[in-house]
């Protein structure tokens, strides 16, 4: 038993000294984490359209359209008029993450691979900072270390001063942000399950229990937030400045986030979808500080992946003014109204029954 133990502790000191060093770099997140409730949100919303398909309630031979994005999208874009007027579907979803990161997208969108009814439209709400992303930094409150105080912290520390020995693993970066670990084994453990899911055949409905309301959003917070010192307009400029969103230098056509872009396009086109990309729009203030080669750096990354056959592109960025918008990037409800008229004409075909996909 003695031996046992041992054998375990030399092992986790080693192995945590080995594998993280002295920061453990190794397990820090690529992109800000965006939290399980979010990830629910989408799961439950793609198992109830599951559901509505296995029970009959949605046509089999209806044509289902996904609009992606975050939460530009939600505020941007209200599923009835897509369902009125875009006819390159008969049926559509918004779903929408959060954060300007392709990555971040790629993973909380998952579900929609699930679905027993594949989409025939899949539309990308997208802007160039995109490409940029919006990496981890330390301090972030979503997986921060959480504080030890008062009589836990007396009694951690009275833990490991009783015995020698544990003092050791307590020089561990992993040991004193056991959070910021967890989230990590977390984040591979729910890959490992989804990618074996996938390949089993398991429909969205028999993981999630189904959302009552599938098919809106209600993001009527940011609708009606008042922001009349802008103060909220100025926390996001100065957030999206931290991570480099305004620096011409962080924008590349090739990076990860591109390459994830591209993945996306190429994964819902191999389920039969016709892909869109929609610039979503920006406030002018926000415009004025990007730089001028993020919007040509998104262009050249999808053009550079699919020169035959690009995706069809709705360039809306500058298509709204100011006074529509409730801080730099979010739109009103009336101004979305509009924003949705006016998407969902360009997500027009002369043929409406056709849902020929696009080339690979």
């Amino acid at each position: 038993m003695v031996a046992c133990a041992a054998a375990i502790f030399a092992t986790m000191h080693f192995a945590l000294g080995f594998a993280l060093g002295w920061d453990a770099a190794a397990i820090y997140p690529r992109q800000r984490p965006l939290g399980l409730p979010m990830y629910k949100n989408i799961w439950e919303r793609v198992a109830a359209v599951d559901r509505l398909y296995h029970n009959g309630q949605l046509p089999r031979d209806a044509r289902l359209g996904v609009y992606i994005g975050v939460s530009t999208t939600a505020t941007g874009i209200q599923r009835q008029f897509l369902d009125a007027r875009a006819n390159v579907a008969d049926r559509w979803i918004v779903l929408s993450g959060a954060g300007l990161s392709f990555e971040n997208i790629e993973s909380v969108m998952h579900p929609v691979f699930f679905c027993s009814q594949k989409p025939a439209a899949v539309v990308f709400g997208v802007h160039p900072q995109m490409l940029v992303g919006e990496r981890y930094i330390g301090d972030e409150p979503s997986v921060g270390f959480q504080r030890v105080v008062g009589r836990r912290r007396r009694a951690l520390e009275s833990h490991f001063a009783g015995y020698r020995a544990l003092s050791w693993l307590k020089r561990h970066w992993a040991i004193n942000h056991r959070a910021l670990a967890a989230d990590f084994l977390r984040s591979r453990i729910y890959m490992s399950r989804i990618w074996f899911l996938y390949l089993a055949g398991v429909s969205a409905d028999s993981l999630f229990e189904p959302s009552a309301q599938p098919w809106d959003e209600d993001p009527l917070w940011l609708w009606n937030m008042d922001d009349a010192d802008n103060q909220f307009a100025q926390n996001q400029l100065d957030f999206w400045a931290r991570r480099g969103h305004f620096d011409a230098a962080n924008y590349h056509a090739d990076g990860d986030q591109a390459r994830s872009f591209i993945r996306m396009i190429r994964a819902y086109r191999k389920l039969g979808a016709k892909v869109y990309v929609v610039i979503m729009p920006l406030r002018s203030t926000v415009r004025r500080k990007i730089p001028p080669n993020a919007k040509p750096c998104l262009l050249e990354a999808i053009h550079q992946a699919f020169p035959e056959a690009p995706p069809t592109i709705v360039d809306l960025q500058e298509a709204m003014p100011d006074q529509s918008f409730t801080d730099e990037a979010h739109l009103s409800k009336a101004a979305s109204e509009r924003l949705s008229k006016l998407v969902a004409e360009r997500l027009r075909t002369n043929d409406a029954s056709s849902s020929a996909p696009d080339g690979s």
